[in-house]
């Protein structure tokens, strides 16, 4: 039962109650979203699967979004935030350079290496070519905004004197590719499964040093 105010009304936290409540549904939207693209492709999902994957009617699909171009932007964009995650958290900290970038870029690797992450980019990659959207939610959502959080930490450690980069969008772009090495291709191609932890941290490390070599600030 709600609890009112002197005035007789709701109080605030029936609506943080209803406010949960559709956060919830979306995330059952999201989830059955998920499913069903990874199942059937992109061509193959209509809304109405959706809905049923999701088990809720289609008149509640429409509410939370408008189309399956929108649907298929956020199943994107929560697998890349949830997934990627603690490679964003890493970025969020001001500590040099030479302790963040390794940390970040062995977060990165696992990420890239994740079967969800992985899953997500075949359909990309199978289906862009006929709906190129695809790819340009995919690449916003994910790649684009990774590079912009760590060209954005680059940013602080040039202004720190830690580091001298005139470009800190392409040297972003640079530490990334250099992280990733032949990881992700592998991957993607089934050759491999995953990496170990000391082959991820040897790759990553070895990204640092030639990162750091080319890009440090000279004293």
């Amino acid at each position: 039962m709600s609890d009112l105010d002197a005035n007789g009304g709701v109080m605030e936290n029936d609506g943080a109650a209803v406010a949960e409540t559709e956060s919830a549904k979306r995330s059952q939207i999201l989830a059955g979203a998920r499913r069903a693209f990874l199942a059937n492709g992109y061509e193959g999902t209509s809304m109405s699967l959706i809905a049923r994957e999701a088990g809720v009617s289609k008149g509640t699909l429409y509410v939370y979004f408008s189309n399956k171009e929108a649907l298929f932007a956020a199943v994107t964009e929560l697998q890349c935030h949830t997934q990627g995650g603690t490679a964003f958290e890493v970025l969020n900290e001001d500590g040099p350079a030479s302790e963040i970038l390794p940390a970040f870029g062995r977060h990165f690797v696992d990420f890239v290496l994740s079967e969800p992450a992985c899953a997500l980019r075949r359909l990309i990659t199978a289906e862009s070519g006929k709906f190129p959207e695809l790819g340009h939610a995919f690449y916003e959502n994910g790649p684009r905004r990774m590079k912009g959080q760590l060209a954005g930490y680059l940013k602080r450690r040039v202004e720190a004197g830690e580091l001298d980069i005139p470009d800190t969008e392409l040297a972003a772009t640079q530490f990334i590719v250099l992280c990733k090495g032949e990881f992700d291709m592998l991957r993607q191609i089934s050759v491999i499964e995953t990496a170990t932890p000391q082959r991820i941290g040897y790759t990553v490390d070895a990204a640092v040093r030639l990162f750091l070599d080319g890009y440090r600030a000279e004293r």
